[in-house]
């Protein structure tokens, strides 16, 4: 499937609606990828923990949505900044994160940012990949190695034969299903970190079998 980065996915969020129903899917609707999102930001939490984190550990989530992972953030203590090029997006995030302490809100395109080289100290991409073909996969994960010092987390849809027949049985039981656009291998995925540069330290399903989602977590 051919996907137009600049129409299907830089321009495509940047509506009130879109955002609106964006977090609407995320956070209020009873549904199986809300639950998938609950066992992502566990296991998030538990590769946070494993690392020893100073008050000058500077984090960003890009793109950041509507804050999904901002409530997951309350338990640590960086400085955050979330990022997305949707304004219409980081306007319904400003609710999620900590306010005992700032958070910066700076628009910005994954792909091509203006933040200085190894600003922060651990980046987390979730939801973005996928959506995206392999040139705009190894462009933001070269931007990502630009930009953390230390570690990145990364999610994207993995494709295997099991999970496009999952994709296949769903369109049929619900016609409304759209399954991720452009997934990748595991291998495939783990072969562009390792040519931008990261250290894959670990690999995994969100949830082997009953989910495509994979979390990886590199450092540099």
């Amino acid at each position: 499937m051919k996907i137009n980065y600049e129409k299907e996915t830089l321009h495509a969020y940047q509506s009130d609606n879109r955002a609106q129903d964006y977090k609407d899917f995320h956070t209020k609707q009873l549904s199986w990828g809300r639950f998938v999102t609950f066992i992502e930001h566990q296991k998030i939490a538990k590769e946070l923990r494993k690392h020893s984190w100073a008050s000058s550990d500077r984090l960003l989530d890009i793109p950041c949505g509507t804050g999904i992972l901002g409530k997951l953030l309350h338990d640590f203590h960086f400085k955050i900044t979330a990022s997305d090029i949707s304004t219409e997006m980081m306007g319904l995030a400003r609710d999620e994160y900590p306010t005992d302490y700032p958070v910066e809100f700076k628009q910005a395109d994954i792909t091509n940012t203006e933040f200085q080289q190894g600003y922060f100290s651990c980046v987390i991409t979730l939801g973005f990949l996928h959506r995206v073909p392999l040139d705009i996969k190894k462009s933001t994960l070269q931007e990502i190695y630009r930009l953390t010092s230390k570690v990145a987390i990364i999610s994207c849809s993995v494709d295997t034969p099991l999970q496009r027949l999952k994709h296949k049985i769903l369109s049929i039981v619900k016609p409304n299903h759209v399954p991720a656009p452009c997934p990748a291998t595991l291998k495939e995925i783990i072969d562009v970190c390792q040519k931008s540069g990261f250290r894959v330290k670990r690999s995994f399903m969100v949830l082997p079998l009953l989910s495509s989602d994979a979390l990886l977590v590199l450092e540099k």
